[in-house]
């Protein structure tokens, strides 16, 4: 209903010029307002820093519990560097131990509930760009799946970059995974960030975008990062290693919210991509307005 007042004003809107004065221009000018709205690079900024500093944490405890191999290949295989060669080594950890198993499951939580500071911000993004209220404490269980969503996405990944070894169609089947993943997770987050809002054919949109744009950047990524690793690591050392991370979350980042304020814009269009993506109850939602801005404009005639 939301999408549909804000269609409806749009539709009104009277303007000269190409950006104002047709629905594809009107519609390239949503996204660019809402790019600058939004403040993308400062929001992207700080989802890259809570990635980093929450998800990235939470992986590597998750780790500890279970098996470092996939996790540590798949940032190899993105990265080009091995992630278990920059661990120490002075002593060995037995993870059998009870104790040391009861500190990794208490170490988990801890760092998780600290970790939802990177679905606490993804929140923010997402209901400044579709209008919606925050999240209150009652329903926090949403940062948390979030959390662990989007942390665990890299281990799927991993897990779906291992389908390259499968005869003939083994490249093509891994791209297919690791979308289908992206397409998972980035469904999944903005349903539960918006208390469930965003639903419908908008909510597959931004997961599809958001999917395709991902493991776009993450093929190209696995062609150039490693280069540019090696770079910077001969350069500034383990300093460099953090400077491409975060760099390269950053792109990742701005990807994830210029895809939602994109689909934003489209599902606000005048044409077929609009009326589909907003569905038919919002259809008939704006006919209805406008049947009674006719009438209110007839009777005061």
């Amino acid at each position: 209903m939301a999408l549909a007042r804000e269609a409806l004003a749009a539709h009104t809107e009277t303007a000269n010029g190409w950006l104002q004065g047709t629905p594809p221009g009107r519609t390239v000018r949503r996204i660019i307002d809402g790019l600058v709205g939004i403040e993308l690079f400062d929001r992207s900024m700080t989802l890259a820093a809570r990635i980093f500093t929450s998800v990235l944490p939470v992986m590597i405890a998750a780790s500890t519990l279970s098996s470092w191999n996939v996790t540590a290949s798949t940032i190899k295989t993105q990265f080009g560097f091995d992630p278990t060669e920059l661990t120490s080594t002075s002593g060995d950890v037995d993870t059998t131990n009870p104790s040391f198993a009861a500190f990794g499951v208490v170490g988990l939580l801890m760092i998780a509930i600290s970790g939802t500071s990177f679905a606490r911000a993804l929140a923010r993004v997402y209901g400044k760009i579709w209008n919606v209220p925050s999240i209150s404490l009652r329903d926090a269980w949403r940062w948390l799946v979030v959390l662990f969503a989007v942390a665990l996405s890299g281990t799927a990944i991993g897990l779906a970059s291992e389908l390259t070894n499968v005869r003939f169609i083994g490249p093509p089947l891994a791209v297919a995974g690791e979308f289908a993943v992206w397409m998972a997770v980035w469904t999944l987050s903005p349903y539960l960030l918006t208390i469930g809002t965003l639903k419908g054919r908008v909510l597959w949109a931004t997961g599809m975008l958001t999917a395709a744009a991902l493991t776009a950047l993450h093929v190209g990524g696995r062609l150039v990062l490693p280069r540019i690793t090696a770079a910077a690591q001969h350069q500034f050392g383990p300093l460099g290693l953090v400077f491409t991370a975060i760099s390269w979350l950053f792109v990742l980042s701005v990807v994830i919210v210029g895809s939602a304020v994109i689909v934003k814009a489209i599902a606000l269009d005048e044409g077929y991509v609009g009326h589909y993506l907003r569905g038919p109850d919002a259809i008939a939602s704006e006919q209805a307005a406008e049947s009674l801005t006719e009438d209110d404009g007839a009777h005061h005639e």
